[in-house]
Formats: structure tokens, C-alpha cells, sequence
């Protein structure tokens, strides 16, 4: 990911929960918010995968999906954006697949206007 860096800090999650939007599909949410530095061009990116949705093996593929498909749409994003993405905890990895992961994810994305 060229124009991203990973979110870390927990003060950082609580500020974009808190003060951020938001867009909710079938399986998961994204939540955003404008970095307080403007002069940043570029975005912090985070994925949330709860226990209840699966063991760790199920939780990594979920967390690689949605890094992949942050990847493929980097380019297209504008910057200067937190973006965390939170599955929901009735998200099972049996009953989903890479396709609804990913048009969740791109149809939060358009909703949310991060598309150039």
C-alpha cells in the first residue's frame, strides 16, 4: 500500500468511532474520518475482526480480504482519510465469500464519497 500507513494507537479507533461517519453493509462497516493534518497525503488504514467471527486462521483470511481489496482501490481513494472497516459479529467466514467482502467494501467506499 503506497499512500497508507496502519492506525495503531487505541486513542486513534476511539476518536474515528467517536467523531467519524460511517456506512453499514451486509457483512461489515466502514468508518472514516479527515486526518487532523491536512499537509498528510496519505491515508491510515485499520481492520477489525471480533473472535465471534471465526478462529484465528478464518479472522486473518477476513482481515487479508479486506487489506487486498483497500489495495486494489488505493488509487482511486482521495487521502488525508482514517478508515477503519469492522466486521459484524454475525459475519461467519462459512457463509461469505471474496465477492460480497468486496462490493460491500466498494459501495461503503462510493457512499461515504472517498472516490476521487
Amino acid at each position: 500500500m503506497k499512500y497508507t500507513l496502519k492506525i495503531k494507537k487505541n486513542n486513534i479507533f476511539r476518536y474515528v468511532f467517536k467523531s467519524g461517519e460511517y456506512s453499514k453493509g451486509k457483512v461489515l462497516s466502514v468508518h472514516i474520518l479527515k486526518t487532523r493534518n491536512n499537509k498528510d497525503k496519505i491515508n491510515y488504514f485499520a481492520v477489525c475482526v471480533s473472535k465471534k467471527n471465526g478462529k484465528s486462521v478464518q479472522r486473518n483470511k477476513l482481515k487479508r480480504w479486506a487489506r487486498e481489496i483497500y489495495k486494489n482501490q488505493e488509487s482511486k481513494l482521495k487521502r488525508g482519510y482514517n478508515i477503519i472497516i469492522v466486521y459484524k459479529k454475525n459475519c461467519i467466514f462459512d457463509n461469505i465469500n471474496y465477492k460480497i467482502v468486496e462490493s460491500d467494501i466498494i459501495n461503503s467506499f462510493e457512499e461515504l464519497n472517498l472516490y476521487d
